[in-house]
């Protein structure tokens, strides 16, 4: 169940202009997450991780910090557990969202045992898609070091940045390094003497806010931190070491790094340190009208200086992707297919789905045989669902319908079919032709196609299919090219020989017309191919 945590914000947790402070902020995140991990695991847990935080409003001295915190998916020994923070005002009773954040923590197992956590008992719709999308967001983190080195190797072919080296009005970066030094004392550690995970980020917010505003020369605001990844532990008695420097500059807001060691009395005699985590803490600074100012350039005086430089960009080009793919509409158009949006492209295709099945409100408008028809209307968006009970085992219908040059064998919307990239063994990105209807062009899609196979008998196969922008792949003047917003197909096994198979497709209005025309009154069209669906999965799968 929920942890809840409710806090009013006093003096002594906000900074000189009234506002809570981020650093405290974080404690108490991680310190709620961490009441809902042992309350599952039942068990002492410890923060692995904290994926990207973003902080979009500010809470005031005097106002109320709500904190909810649940166990959204359990793994073998760890756990993910989302966070929601509110800010409410206890004089206008109105109440904004602080931040949404996902964080990850293990199990430690008493003495020598081992342990293996409980499923999370899903009670709620919103319970289910937790779930279910968690799985998603675990690939990205697992994924992201591999982004990011591949936008480093992008980077380093673009050539030269000597100019970078002799830019006159840039600030030396060296200027802005500051060390501090923490002893890790008993209020900062759990029962078992391990350091908290939020205390740590409070200490990095704040010796990298001072390395901020050694740029700015202003008080700076914490926007955003990329993912918090803890090495390993650090124990009471630790000495832990920050250090922290700006790597690079965006205008308005600056990127500082913040690297943390910790040594014990030995490793501190012997300089043996132990790296125990590192992270990067975006800021902005405004004026007292609270409009964005502009910070100086920073300058890059080493080798390792000039990585930091890189990376702090191609972290950026994965920030704008996350922005761009998991707080985009559900009816925008395709995004351009780039290195830095891949991952989080393809979690926003199958969240897509998955939101779109979870819908309620769905209306039967038609029953043939083994086939219903369901239709469902929100604005101008329109969502078909097609169900399909079919006499094949759900893995082998997996397989036949994950394959798209396959679907001209069932499909008469599907002229020529062609794999364009294979990006890996789930994400494909195919072109499609399709014939012509009265009075307009053929047309042609460029989808991205990501297949995923349950975790557990309990969970469907899912197929899920996005149109995507490739720059080598422009629009013709031969075809008019056509937007897929979300579709795609959820396959649950009924038994060892058959399954039930659920098609999706939402449209809106001027959007691919040749299902606007189905959908306002050719329901037979719909049905036919549905019926060859099934037969060609029953053909195919029967062999």
């Amino acid at each position: 169940g929920d942890v809840c945590m409710c806090q009013p914000v006093f003096p002594a947790h906000a900074n000189h202009r009234g506002e809570l402070s981020a650093g405290q902020l974080l404690k108490w995140m991680d310190a709620t997450a961490c009441l809902a991990a042992e309350k599952h695991a039942g068990v002492s847990c410890v923060t692995a991780s904290m994926d990207d935080i973003q902080f979009e409003e500010a809470a005031r001295v005097g106002q109320i910090i709500a904190i909810k915190a649940k166990v959204n998916r359990a793994f073998k020994t760890s756990m993910e557990v989302g966070i929601k923070v509110t800010v409410q005002d206890v004089l206008t009773n109105v109440e904004k969202t602080v931040s949404v954040a996902y964080a990850t923590y293990v199990a430690k197992a008493v003495g020598a045992g081992k342990i293996e956590l409980e499923p999370v008992k899903l009670l709620t719709t919103e319970d289910h898609l937790e779930h279910t999308l968690a799985n998603e967001r675990r690939r990205i983190r697992l994924g992201y070091e591999h982004v990011f080195q591949n936008l480093i190797q992008e980077s380093n072919k673009e050539g030269d940045y000597s100019d970078i080296l002799e830019e006159e009005d840039a600030v030396s970066a060296d200027l802005t390094h500051v060390q501090s030094i923490e002893l890790v004392q008993p209020p900062h550690a759990n029962h078992h003497g391990n350091t908290f995970g939020g205390q740590i980020m409070a200490w990095m917010e704040t010796v990298a806010s001072i390395s901020a505003s050694r740029l700015c020369h202003s008080y700076p605001v914490l926007k955003s931190v990329n993912m918090f990844k803890f090495w390993g532990p650090s124990v009471v008695g630790d000495r832990l070491v920050f250090n922290a420097i700006v790597n690079n500059v965006f205008q308005n807001s600056v990127e500082v790094g913040v690297r943390v060691e910790a040594y014990n009395c030995e490793e501190w005699i012997k300089d043996q340190a132990r790296h125990i985590n590192s992270a990067f803490l975006i800021f902005n600074t405004v004026n007292d009208k609270g409009e964005l100012l502009t910070f100086p350039r920073i300058k890059p005086t080493t080798k390792d200086g000039m990585r930091r430089y890189h990376g702090a960009i191609a972290r950026k080009r994965i920030r704008l992707a996350r922005k761009c793919m998991l707080f985009a509409k559900e009816d925008k158009p395709s995004d351009p297919w780039e290195t830095s949006s891949q991952a989080y492209m393809s979690y926003s295709n199958v969240a897509a789905l998955t939101h779109l099945a979870a819908k309620p409100g769905w209306e039967i408008t038609s029953t043939l045989d083994d086939i219903k028809i369901w239709t469902h209307e929100e604005g101008n968006v329109l969502s078909l669902k097609v169900e399909m009970q079919v006499k094949i085992p759900s893995h082998l219908a997996f397989s036949l319908l994950s394959d798209f040059t396959l679907r001209q064998q069932w499909d008469k919307h599907f002229l020529t079919c062609e794999v364009l990239q294979a990006v890996n063994k789930e994400e494909k990105i195919y072109y499609i032709t399709s014939p012509p209807m009265a009075g307009h062009k053929p047309s042609d899609f460029v989808i991205l196609v990501s297949q995923r196979q349950p975790c557990k008998p309990s969970e469907p196969y899912i197929v899920a299919v996005k149109s995507v922008t490739l720059t080598s792949m422009p629009p013709s003047s031969k075809y008019c090219r056509s937007e897929i917003l979300c579709a795609g197909f959820q396959i649950c096994g009924d038994s060892d020989s058959s399954c039930m198979v659920c098609y999706f497709n939402r449209v809106t209005s001027g959007v691919m017309h040749y299902f606007a025309a189905n959908l306002t009154g050719l329901s037979k069209s719909i049905e036919d191919t549905a019926m060859q669906c099934k037969k060609f999965l029953e053909l195919k799968g029967g062999k």
